[in-house]
């Protein structure tokens, strides 16, 4: 079992090093082919205010990737012939104004899609909450690498982030090839109930026939989020890769009342594969 292709969102240009060296990395370990996506999103029309006679047009965006496209191909290129995989870039001119929508459209195909989790700034060119969208609608796992903290990807103790849910389920096994290549896997809940029971041990057994050497935690969260006490034992641990569903509850509530994941892309530290 193996990623065999992986698929690339090159729009973080400030992070590009980091996330070339994730994708070499994976494409390494799995003899991967590696695609690079590139969307230049349309120009922005905005419809007539008041007494304007014509609506007002924004192309900073446009014009911001149009400007970058060239180097950045050459440094994906680079890299990629640098490590001899098989790779091929696209760019795309969206008919979208936001680049989400573009990636969702293509990443259905690819086994993982690979992101950077950038801080924002107010005029940034990306929208703020890319990966959370293309997490949700793609339909895909999608490996968030952070721009800055533990950016190399260390597959040795990984920590599953488990509730028993549908998305914790389906991160769990979409994380199978990175899984059976650790070294020790920690599958954590966060607030079990104290009857006795313990959560994960039949997902444990079924990890155990794949090979992987894996043990349960139980982990408390006394007043922060759910999602710090999960990056604290992360950190804990020493677990270079967290593996969790993409939010539990509705997106509306997660948006509204915080939530673990959304927590979780706030203060990426290492990285986060997500599934929904």
């Amino acid at each position: 079992m193996a990623y065999k292709t992986i698929m690339v969102c090159l729009n973080e240009i400030t992070a590009l090093p980091i996330l070339l060296q994730a994708a070499t990395t994976l494409g390494t370990k799995f003899k991967a082919h590696v695609k690079g996506l590139y969307v230049i999103p349309a120009v922005q029309v905005f419809g007539a205010e008041a007494y304007a006679m014509t609506p007002s047009v924004f192309d900073g965006n446009n014009l911001f990737f149009k400007d970058r496209q060239a180097k950045v191909r050459e440094e994906f290129e680079s890299a990629m012939k640098m490590q001899g995989l098989t790779f091929d870039f696209q760019a795309i001119e969206s008919e979208y104004p936001d680049i989400s929508s573009t990636i969702i459209d293509e990443s259905r195909s690819f086994d993982l899609v690979l992101m950077v989790a950038v801080p924002k700034t107010p005029n940034d060119p990306v929208e703020d909450d890319l990966v959370e969208r293309v997490a949700i609608g793609s339909g895909r796992p999608v490996l968030v690498i952070p721009a800055q903290g533990k950016t190399e990807l260390n597959f040795d103790d990984v920590l599953i982030g488990w509730d028993s849910g549908r998305e914790a389920a389906r991160a769990v096994f979409d994380a199978l090839p990175l899984l059976v290549k650790s070294k020790h896997c920690h599958i954590c809940t966060i607030n079990a109930p104290t009857d006795g029971t313990v959560p994960g041990a039949t997902l444990a057994e079924n990890l155990a026939r794949h090979g992987i050497r894996v043990e349960t935690e139980k982990v408390v969260s006394d007043k922060g989020s759910s999602g710090e006490a999960l990056m604290r034992a992360a950190a804990d641990l020493g677990c270079g890769l967290v593996v969790m569903g993409c939010y539990g509850h509705s997106r509306f509530a997660e948006l509204v009342f915080g939530g673990t994941t959304r927590h979780v892309l706030r203060h990426v530290e290492r990285p986060i594969l997500l599934s929904h």
